[in-house]
């Protein structure tokens, strides 16, 4: 018994007819008979009581039938999820961000790729910015998500959320009252980001056109350490709203928005480049994950 023995007689059992079955097959009525006589004798039953009018399935015919059709459904389920396969990305991806970025994305893309690409290895860094367009220029990296990167004509920008910088400080700690204003932290003990992170760039900016002396006492590259940092009282932080939120539910420390300071988060790559079919899909995944992330609030009030 092979599978075209058996798409041959659940043609002649769906037409009723040898003739019809033929036809629709498009294959000769003797060819067909003699698979059909074949497949008879093999299981020593007949399969069709035939009559003028055609074929009718005998209780054996009636018995192969449903099973023949699960056989033939299972054969073309395996066909279409094995092209479906072939047909899905495939090779490397390699995404890079800084760090306040990668808490954030990494996991929800690990996950849908696992799950939804098998085929790409997808690979992922973290650093500062001159290291992830280093590695945009070199092809190290594909994709990069960044703070506010400084245009250039090699590289294509596309904005993916802006949301509000807060300064932050430990429970018992005397913050400005809102709105806060960058001269309100002139004095103020600081923990910040070490350039050339996009987000200190912008404050120390900030600071110099409203004539504010910072008085930065560490300056720390890992977001975690400066949120450890505050709550031990060593001074305030200035940290995104999606860096701090789970902080401030837990009464770890405090916030206030900064007045006239956000970020932007940022989707970089090479504008000379062709991107292939996984990085595609890697860009499209971080927009609808961004997107995502927004609507559940977790960026706060922001402008997409």
């Amino acid at each position: 018994m092979d599978l075209r023995q058996l798409r041959y007689f659940t043609a002649i059992a769906d037409y009723g007819s040898f003739s019809e079955a033929a036809a629709r097959l498009r294959i000769a009525q003797s060819a067909l008979s003699r698979h059909n006589s074949t497949l008879e004798q093999e299981l020593g039953v007949l399969l069709f009581d035939r009559h003028p009018r055609g074929v009718n399935l005998t209780r054996s015919g009636k018995l192969l039938l449903g099973r023949a059709r699960r056989i033939l459904a299972e054969i073309e389920d395996a066909r279409a999820e094995i092209m479906a396969q072939a047909a899905l990305p495939s090779g490397d991806a390699v995404i890079g961000t800084t760090s306040t970025t990668s808490r954030i994305l990494y996991g929800p893309l690990a996950a849908r790729f696992a799950r939804d690409y098998p085929n790409v290895r997808l690979r992922f860094v973290e650093g500062v910015p001159y290291l992830l367009l280093e590695g945009l220029d070199t092809g190290a990296i594909d994709i990069a998500v960044m703070v506010d990167p400084e245009p250039r004509a090699s590289l294509v920008l596309e904005p993916l959320v802006t949301e509000q910088e807060f300064l932050i400080g430990a429970l018992g700690a005397n913050l400005p009252p809102e709105p806060c204003r960058i001269n309100d932290l002139a004095g103020l003990p600081m923990i910040l980001l070490p350039r050339p992170a996009g987000s200190r760039i912008k404050l120390d900016r900030m600071a110099a056109e409203a004539g504010v002396t910072l008085a930065v006492n560490h300056e720390v590259a890992n977001v975690d350490v400066v949120k450890d940092f505050v709550e031990r009282g060593l001074g305030y932080g200035i940290l995104p709203y999606s860096s701090i939120t789970s902080g401030l539910t837990d009464g770890r420390y405090q916030a206030v928005p900064l007045d006239g300071l956000t970020l932007t988060r940022t989707l970089v790559r090479r504008a000379d480049r062709t991107p292939t079919p996984a990085v595609i899909e890697l860009t499209r995944l971080v927009h609808d994950e961004i997107a995502q992330m927004i609507k559940a609030g977790e960026f706060g009030e922001v402008s997409p």
